[in-house]
Order: structure tokens, then sequence, then C-alpha cells
């Protein structure tokens, strides 16, 4: 059986499984405790029992789960009749323990493990780690202290560093960009909070490479000039190819994702005007669609086929 840990309309998810040859199963983070249930039972003398009971579905033993697929999950969501704000709080608290709980005694195959996922999304052990395993990356500087900041930008020409977020969250969105005039102006508003800061890489193309598990696929991203900070304000318009990695970086790549515990990761690179294959960042749950369509890269076959492995492995 695989479990896959993940929302029913997630397209990603919905095309892996079409691919899939082995029972599988949906369990969305955000019924549980309201629609979905659990089940976890210990006595002597008789077998462990840990049951999922996904909203919809057929209960699901975790002992017959050989491979688990963990992407992007949602929230738990409590029921709505559950209005003191200490009570849920605290069935918050307990639903949580008993989920991660849940997770950890799940020994099979996990792309990727909860905590591997969690740690994997931090961009500051991403780099030190991208640096360890061989990896080019940008100079850069993560600060909240201006006079840091200010240093960091005026050392180098107009134009030569960018602007980051950690994440682009909705409600506060930031795309990257090209520190300016008018961001230097206002350069004293780090102290309210972190800015990561980059050398300004420039780019012939833009990559996005996908690992799954010991398969590389890397797809070339050519933008128009206006996107040249952030190709993914200008995908609509941009050209996409198949792009073969040099082996050095592939198993650069490849050790990085060991060293991040990461079975899935999609990362992207830029590539210089002499070849040189920089490393921004991963995402262990990254999209991949946008770039295996247009090519024919066969990313889903390829986590299907990984998921189908290790359940088949499993027994």
């Amino acid at each position: 059986m695989i479990l896959i840990v993940s929302f029913h309309d997630n397209e990603h998810v919905g095309r892996v499984r079409a691919h899939l040859t082995r029972p599988a199963a949906v369990f969305d983070v955000a019924d549980f405790p309201a629609r979905a249930r659990i089940d976890i039972r210990f006595a002597d003398g008789e077998p462990d029992v840990l049951r999922l009971a996904p909203r919809g579905q057929d209960p699901i033993d975790l002992a017959d789960v050989g491979a688990v697929w963990f992407r992007r999950v949602h929230a738990m969501e409590l029921d709505p009749e559950l209005r003191d704000p200490t009570s849920r709080i605290f069935a918050w608290s307990e639903s949580n323990e008993t989920l991660q709980g849940v997770w950890h005694a799940t020994e099979c195959f996990w792309m990727n493990p909860p905590a591997a996922d969690e740690a994997g999304q931090r961009k500051v052990r991403q780099l030190q780690l991208a640096r360890a395993a061989g990896l080019s990356v940008p100079r850069t500087l993560i600060t909240n202290d201006p006079q840091a900041a200010r240093d960091f930008v005026e050392a180098r020409p107009p134009g030569g560093v960018i602007r980051k977020a950690f994440r682009n969250i909705a409600e506060a969105p930031r795309s990257t960009a090209v520190v300016d005039p008018d961001d230097l102006d206002r350069i004293d508003q780090v102290r309210f909070a972190p800015v990561t800061f980059q050398e300004y890489v420039p780019a012939e193309l833009d990559l996005r490479v996908v690992v799954v598990e010991d398969e590389v696929f890397a797809v070339a991203i050519r933008s128009r000039p206006e996107f040249h900070a952030d190709y993914r304000m200008g995908l609509g318009s941009a050209e996409l190819s198949v792009h073969r990695l040099p082996d050095q970086v592939a198993a650069s790549l490849l050790e990085l994702h060991k060293r991040l515990g990461l079975a899935y990761g999609a990362s992207d690179f830029r590539v210089t005007p002499d070849g040189e294959h920089v490393f921004l960042e991963v995402n262990p749950g990254g999209e991949y669609l946008f770039a295996a369509d247009p090519t024919g890269l066969p990313v889903p076959q390829a986590i299907a086929a990984c998921l189908d492995r290790h359940d088949k492995a499993h027994g």
C-alpha cells in the first residue's frame, strides 16, 4: 500500500497516481481530526495497531504501507463546534502529537520523511550543505544589520546584488529582485527582519532540476531580459528545453540530497555565460509539472515507479 500525505485536488499528486501500479490512498492532514480518524492500540500479547481512516476511504493499516509520499500538506482543521480558545489549543496540540507520532512510527520508505522535509526547507542549512557537497553558491549575506547590508551592496557595482525572501507567503508576497537605489534608501528597514542578499549571478540559463531518489531531471529556462532576476515571473514567455547537468554537478546535487535526507527535491540553478552551474536553492516539495510537461521529461512516471518499487519491496 502506498500512502500519499497531501490533498485531493493536488494536480501533481493526480498525475503520479495515474502511473501507480500498487494500491494507493490519500490522507489529507486538513481532514484531521474533524473528518478523518486515527486508531492506535497497544496491548500485551497482541499486535500493535496503527490505523488511519481517511475521509471517504477504507481504513489503512500502517503495517501494510511500504511507501509514503509526503507532499505539501495542509494545516489540520479542528471541528468548528469546538469554540473555546483553550480547548482548541489543547485539541490542536493533542492532534498534532498524535499525527507526528504516527509518522515516526510508520517505518518504511518516505519521500520525504517529515523531519527531513522540514529541515530541508531551511535555506541557511541548504547553502551550508550545498557548499560542503561541492556545489557553487553565490556570495550571500543574511542579516538584520543595516550597516552590514549597506556594505555588502556598496562593495559591488550597481545591479550587482539581489534581495530575496526565505518564503513567498501569500499575505506578503515578495519576488526576487535586483537591489536598486530605492532599496538602498530604505535599507535601514532590514532591522525589522533579516533579509537575504546575494551577489547577482549573470545567467545564460536558469535551471529547474528535479531529483527523484537517484534520478536527475534538468530543464533549462531561457527567459526574456526583463525577468533576469526571477524566472518565475516570466514563465509564460520562457523557452524550456531538456538540459544535461555536468556529471560532477549532478553528483554533488545527489550528495546534497543525501545530506539533507531527501528522496525528492526541486532545485534552482543558474548557468553563467562561461558555463558555471551555480546552486540557488532546493525545495523539498517543489513543483515539477511546469518543467516536465513542455519538455516531456517523465518526472511523474519516475515518482510513481519509485513509490511502486519501495512498496513492492516492503512485501
